[in-house]
């Protein structure tokens, strides 16, 4: 017994002869029946009477039958609807781990415009830290992670993503606010909010003081860049960050300044490896690219090389 078999019956069923039953299917009349026949002999009970001259006749098995397919069609019909909703990303789910900085400034835009397109697509946005997002990418529980970069490790698939160039974050009216560029040596003896200590870009922000012999005073260590920027609105200190994030507090009030020497944040796009990208995670990707091009055109990233 196979689908194209119990097409023939409801076709027949339906039309009540063979003859008609051949015209909706667009087949001869001498297939129709054959798929008839190898139905009857696999179920092991007639369906049809077939008498000379004589409308075609229904056994009450083939109606007992007929109500058991019909249900099963509804069930098919659903897979076929379910398929085509996959097929056009009308429908599904995307999981995305990303730490706070572009979590809460960079994806919730791309999640948008994303979803502007595919409205029928649950987006699971969970942030934590580097060290977790990369853990759960290898762990095969997400499909999408941006984090730090990190060792290779078994089950991720690491990528550059997106990179850019530090900026000096500023209270309103702080002393240094009306300059065009602010230097490592600038902020000598200022309170300073910096980034938690194994974070890869503390190291670099404090060699750049280092070597320019600056001494800020560290009033607050912190992981995530969006609670600087908020402490730094408070007036609590100064600090250098990623532009990104900085960015979407500057309509609050925070100034944002390029800072020298140049030091860059990057960030990494992890993929779990042990299972291929879904068709809605690769067009996720797309939208996630489009919106970086046009950040590096804003000049906020920059190319990667």
């Amino acid at each position: 017994m196979n689908l194209r078999q119990l097409e023939t019956f409801v076709a027949v069923m339906k039309s009540g002869s063979i003859s008609r039953a051949a015209q909706m299917l667009h087949l001869l009349q001498p297939a129709v029946s054959k798929s008839i026949a190898e139905l009857e002999h696999a179920l092991g009970f007639r369906l049809f009477v077939r008498t000379r001259g004589a409308a075609l006749g229904v056994t009450p098995e083939a109606e007992a039958f007929s109500f058991e397919v019909e249900r099963s069609f509804v069930g098919i019909e659903a897979l076929k609807r379910a398929a085509r909703d996959i097929r056009n990303m009308t429908s599904g789910n995307l999981r995305i781990a990303a730490l706070p900085a572009l979590g809460v400034s960079f994806l919730p835009s791309v999640i948008r415009e994303f979803q502007n397109a595919h409205s029928g697509v649950l987006v699971q946005l969970q942030t934590r830290s580097s060290a977790t997002v990369r853990q759960w990418i290898a762990n095969q529980q997400f499909e999408i992670g941006l984090a730090t970069r990190a060792r290779e490790m078994p089950g991720i698939d690491m990528a550059p993503f997106m990179r850019c160039a530090g900026a000096c974050v500023l209270p309103p009216g702080h002393r240094l606010a009306e300059r065009d560029v602010i230097t490592a040596r600038d902020l000598d003896g200022e309170d300073f909010i910096s980034l938690a200590a194994e974070d890869p870009t503390r190291r670099r922000v404090d060699r750049a003081f280092e070597a320019a012999g600056s001494e800020p005073r560290i009033v607050v260590e912190t992981q995530y860049a969006m609670t600087i920027c908020a402490l730094v609105l408070q007036g609590v200190g100064v600090s250098i960050l990623n532009p990104v994030t900085a960015d979407d507090h500057v309509q609050h009030g925070l100034v944002v300044r390029p800072f020298e020497p140049r030091i860059e944040f990057e960030y990494m796009l992890f993929t779990p490896s042990l299972r291929p990208t879904s068709q809605v995670a690769q067009r996720f990707l797309e939208f996630m690219v489009a919106k970086r091009e046009r950040m590096i055109e804003a000049g906020l990233v920059v190319a990667l090389s």
